[in-house]
């Protein structure tokens, strides 16, 4: 099955929120990063993208986040194609859109405090008020601390700054900058990579339950096949810029995965697989 193909078959009768066909991109000097990669994610799903550094996981997200411009291929979000759309229709989309990095230290101004710095994204929108603020004071500071209880951080830390706070602490603020605006779809692109195992757990539990609270869909860019698994509903294999394969994370475990997933698999054993919310 080519790749397109492998894409069509999850899709159903709802509107994919973002919906990528025939991505190809190269560097300057020629090198392709990306061959003709196809994906499909609808409302409230996870799809996980995992491989090795260097196969392409992170410049996807970019060209879908539209941070790097793609020479080939088509991307729709909420089934808009950004081609050719206007600067003012295209940050229009942006704020549709979310993303949480591995460093939160270097998504945060150290300047700015995390009232300052949860704000951000909505100051760019000017008047809009989210709507879980319905019934409640619309002011900054009320937005800012409803942000952090959603995320499960007090109040008092909207006066620190990122210095002040552990790195799973700010990775936290990250993830409720990214909610602010309240996107359809959010790229995850390797969200616990550069936190200890605890806060690993604590973060992937949070950004299920904000999920299923928010209906959020999610592009989990992962090295680490047990987070993807626990995280996904699908998962698709990328390798040296192609999509390898493209599987529910139920048929993780079959005979007939690619050698490639295979070999991935090998580093875990069934065990450190989980399927049902880590408990702390």
């Amino acid at each position: 099955m080519n790749n397109q193909a492998a894409c069509a078959q999850w899709q159903d009768s709802s509107n994919p929120v973002v919906t990528v066909s025939g991505l190809t991109k190269a560097y300057t000097g020629g090198k392709t990063v990306l061959h003709d990669v196809a994906l499909s994610i609808l409302p409230g799903e996870c799809l996980g993208v995992v491989g090795e550094s260097g196969s392409g996981k992170s410049t996807l997200a970019r060209c879908i986040l539209t941070l790097d411009p793609f020479d080939q291929g088509e991307l729709r979000l909420d089934g808009q194609s950004i081609r050719g759309l206007k600067r003012s229709e295209l940050k229009r989309i942006r704020s549709r859109l979310g993303a949480v990095f591995q460093h939160p230290s270097a998504a945060l101004n150290p300047r700015l405090t995390i009232l300052q710095s949860l704000l951000e994204p909505l100051d760019q929108l000017k008047c809009y008020v989210p709507s879980f603020m319905a019934g409640m004071p619309s002011g900054r500071r009320n937005i800012a601390e409803q942000l952090l209880g959603m995320v499960k951080l007090p109040a008092s830390y909207l006066d620190k700054f990122p210095h002040q706070l552990s790195g799973g602490e700010k990775q936290r603020v990250t993830i409720a900058r990214a909610i602010s605006t309240e996107p359809d779809f959010i790229v995850l692109d390797e969200p616990t990579a550069s936190l200890d195992v605890t806060t690993q757990a604590t973060v992937l539990n949070l950004l299920k339950d904000l999920q299923d609270e928010l209906r959020l869909a999610y592009l989990f860019i992962s090295h680490d096949l047990a987070a993807a698994h626990f995280m996904s509903d699908r998962i698709m294999v990328m390798k040296d810029g192609r999509v390898l394969e493209h599987f529910s994370k139920e048929s993780l475990f079959h005979s007939d995965r690619h050698p490639y997933t295979q070999s991935l698999l090998e580093v875990f054993s069934t065990c450190c697989l989980p399927t049902e919310p880590i408990l702390l």
